[in-house]
């Protein structure tokens, strides 16, 4: 498994995912506890949209600076585990844009992807504006402790994972 991969190019992306999908596919009963932390990460994103939402609308719409540029909307690997893990079917990339290009994913909406479904990058990165914003909201405190916990989770979800898949190809051979 490409372990290291940062999937920023279609041939490790295409092949990323592949690898994943037949790990899944052919594994499904004993990577039971991984799909069982992914959906506890997809539930707790869930949990806090609605707050990062009410808090980008605000902000976001008035930046100089847009965060969401090619350069972060790539899914790491531990990313297509966790969608995977979800049964699901990572985007099809426009692969070749410029890192500093606005993301294929954001519309005048914003982002065009359902939060739970976004790289990590996406989901764990708040500009300083955004952050001082939240920080002063009387919920701020529940957010940081379900962020802290959904840290948790994520790494979690990758050792599992790569406790699991270590255990079944030594028994592979």
């Amino acid at each position: 498994m490409a372990e290291d991969s940062c999937c920023r190019d279609q041939h490790t992306y295409n092949k990323t995912n592949q690898q994943l999908k037949e790990v899944f596919i052919g594994h499904w009963y004993e990577l039971e506890k991984t799909r069982e932390i992914a959906l506890k990460i997809r539930d707790g994103i869930k949990k806090i949209n609605p707050l990062i939402q009410q808090n980008t609308q605000v902000i976001c719409p008035y930046c100089k600076h847009v965060c969401c540029i090619s350069e972060h909307g790539y899914y790491k690997y531990e990313d297509l585990v966790y969608i995977h893990a979800l049964g699901l079917k990572p985007p099809d990339y426009e692969f070749g844009r410029n890192d500093t290009d606005s993301c294929q994913f954001l519309s005048e909406n914003g982002c065009a992807l359902e939060r739970s479904f976004r790289p990590s990058g996406c989901n764990w990165y708040f500009c300083d504006s955004l952050l001082e914003h939240m920080e002063k909201i009387p919920s701020y405190q529940e957010f940081d402790i379900l962020m802290k916990d959904l840290a948790e989770l994520w790494i979690n979800l990758v050792e599992e994972f790569s406790y699991t898949v270590n255990h079944l190809t030594k028994n592979k051979l």
